[in-house]
């Protein structure tokens, strides 16, 4: 029986962590099309709360991982995205935007 190092699974968790958050962020955006795309209005919300929720999540772990160059490029590429789309609809995003102030 091989025993991984407490590096190894550092490092592996790590990984694991960026990638949970790339597949969150696909998720989010797709959830988002699908709310653009449905004529349901039940559908609707909850796909767009699916979609808020999985940004608020991808924001509370970043800080927690250490992707590198090219991941924080693309995990920073998928939320700026997801927040432009969010912000479309309405959503605060930040208590203090003051861009949207009426939908906090």
């Amino acid at each position: 029986m091989q025993f991984k190092s407490t590096r190894q699974v550092v490092e592996e968790s790590n990984r694991v962590g960026v990638q949970f958050l790339l597949a969150d962020l696909t998720a989010a955006l797709t959830f988002l099309d699908v709310a653009d795309a449905t004529g349901s209005w039940d559908t609707r919300n909850r796909n767009l709360q699916n979609a808020r929720s999985a940004y608020e999540t991808v924001l509370r772990l970043l800080p927690r991982v250490f992707p590198s160059v090219e991941e924080r490029s693309a995990l920073q590429a998928k939320l700026d995205q997801l927040k432009k789309r969010l912000l479309a609809l309405g959503y605060c995003i930040d208590p203090d935007d003051a861009d949207h102030p009426d939908t906090c």
